[in-house]
């Protein structure tokens, strides 16, 4: 009977088909989609490749339904398949979570007749919906995919939702796994389940770096059990494939470049675990590396693990090669929390990094200057300063991540949201590189926010440290003296609305604000490419 009613709703579907033309190719039904959505005619079929696996728990990330509720079903429904010779690619959405059954090597044909074609822009990028399992007849299994390798500059729109591998890759940052989370709000999985995790959200990246200063992101949802297995993530240089996507994500600020890129699981990474670099570090903070160490001011001096109420006016040495980092809000700083779990297979709290964020404390206020009218005519900064006198190499790097709060909702609003990198060599006016960046909190508990009534886990609340490379001219090489700064880029700040779907960026920092701020850096430096 079911059967019957599923044919039946396919017929009329067919019979209400206003667009399309019959058509055999990847080429056509791009070009008849173009910007657009389409209802696909009878008889509409493609020949194809089959790139995903049905099995694999990363094939796209899973979006919050609710404040506390995430629909995995989105990763069990969608698959992806390329054209015979790997230039063209397609998303498809299966109708049902049971109705894919896809493996990577299947040569296909689908009948298309009845499902949608999206054509999308920026980049451009298309996707089939409404597929069920009597579209899809498998020609052959294990056929060997299109051999397609490229480093990431090369990447263009025609390569997305195709297989591909990036060449001479990176991670940005080789302490950790490749979800560095805050494990009590992912889901639930053998590397969390006695921890009881609340589940609230799901997906994360890691930035890959290439030998050109390109950067990637390689996302990874929170389900994959490979994410985190107690070796961290390869220190090599090597390759990583996967399937090349655009994905924006709320968590991580929102814009995860034009290209990423999705491993269907960790055979895709094939990067060494021998340590090597294409990079050298100029100056750099990494607490991540040697959390147990003491942090060394250049006043103070060394100071296990940084007293409880912070050193303001100093500035912290570097802990590989030589610079400075200070701060010109007047922020205390010291070492905390923060607030993932890197090597371990189980969550039983040693894997937390204790001592692996520089915490800066101040008022919102302290970061900006305002004018005899109250409006906002600067702001302060967070100041790298260094010297690539003597530096030979083809670029430079500006390498940070970031997070807001303190794990406590009521230091999790009223912040900077935007911020901005500048640029200065021997002390001529800094220079906007060009991009903003968004500063999210880590995940908070629902609760009572003083005059505003109950406020829930806002879905752009952080699991943990957003990662940013930003790449510098080659002209900065050679100079006495290069500073850097992270400052806000606007006045726009933090709120916790109360739909937690609504945008969280909402307010506006004013001349009589005020309101506690908790900024943490997890990794901050200035790198050469050799």
């Amino acid at each position: 009977m079911k059967h019957m009613i599923r044919t039946a709703a396919a017929v009329v579907l067919c019979l209400a088909a206003t667009a399309g033309v019959r058509a055999e190719s990847f080429e056509a039904l791009r070009a008849q989609a173009a910007g657009r959505t389409v209802r696909l005619a009878p008889g509409v079929q493609i020949e194809a490749l089959v790139v995903s696996d049905y099995r694999s728990p990363n094939m796209e990330l899973n979006p919050n339904i609710s404040y506390d509720k995430v629909d995995l079903g989105e990763n069990l429904r969608t698959a992806y398949i390329e054209s015979p010779d790997g230039r063209y690619g397609f998303r498809l959405r299966f109708a049902g979570i049971y109705e894919n059954r896809l493996e990577r090597g299947d040569r296909v044909r689908l009948d298309l007749g009845g499902c949608s074609l999206t054509g999308d822009a920026d980049p451009e990028r298309y996707t089939v919906d409404g597929l069920r399992a009597e579209n899809v007849a498998v020609l052959e299994r294990g056929v060997a995919l299109p051999k397609k390798e490229k480093r990431i500059a090369d990447l263009k729109d025609e390569d997305v939702y195709t297989y591909v591998t990036l060449t001479a890759t990176e991670f940005l940052s080789k302490q950790g796994c490749y979800t560095n989370v805050f494990e009590s709000c992912v889901q639930r999985s053998r590397l969390n389940a006695f921890d009881q995790p609340s589940r609230r959200t799901d997906g994360w990246a890691s930035l890959l770096k290439d030998a050109d200063n390109g950067s990637i992101y390689m996302l990874v949802n929170t389900k994959c059990t490979w994410r985190r297995d107690g070796r961290g993530v390869p220190h090599g240089v090597g390759p990583v494939s996967g399937i090349v996507v655009h994905t924006p994500m709320r968590r991580y600020g929102g814009d995860m470049g034009r290209y990423a890129i999705r491993p269907l699981d960790e055979r895709d990474i094939a990067i060494p675990r021998d340590t090597a670099s294409s990079y050298t570090a100029v100056a750099e903070w990494n607490w991540d590396r040697n959390y147990d160490a003491a942090i060394r001011f250049e006043k103070k001096g060394y100071t296990p693990r940084a007293p409880k109420e912070g050193v303001a006016g100093d500035r912290v040495l570097a802990d590989a090669g030589e610079g400075f980092l200070s701060t010109t809000s007047g922020a205390r700083m010291r070492l905390d929390t923060e607030y993932d779990t890197r090597y371990a297979q189980d969550n039983d709290g040693k894997a937390m990094r204790v001592n692996a964020a520089l915490r800066l404390d101040s008022d919102t206020h302290d970061w900006y200057q305002f004018d005899n009218r109250g409006r906002m005519s600067g702001a302060e900064a967070i100041v790298v300063e260094t010297s690539t006198e003597g530096v030979k190499g083809r670029g430079l790097s500006f390498d940070f991540s970031f997070l807001a709060g303190n794990h406590d909702i009521n230091r999790s609003w009223g912040f900077p949201v935007e911020w901005k990198v500048e640029y200065s060599a021997d002390g001529l006016p800094f220079i906007d590189a060009g991009r903003v960046f968004v500063l999210r909190p880590i995940v908070y508990n629902d609760a009572t926010i003083k005059d505003l009534g109950l406020r829930r886990l806002s879905y752009d609340a952080a699991p943990g440290f957003t990662e940013y490379s930003v790449p510098l001219p080659a002209s900065l090489l050679g100079h006495k003296k290069l500073s850097v700064r992270l400052v806000p880029a606007s006045a726009v700040m933090a709120t916790i609305p109360e739909n937690p779907a609504d945008d969280s960026a909402g307010g506006v920092v004013t001349a009589d604000f005020r309101q506690p701020f908790v900024l943490r850096l997890g990794r901050v430096a200035v790198r050469v490419l050799e």
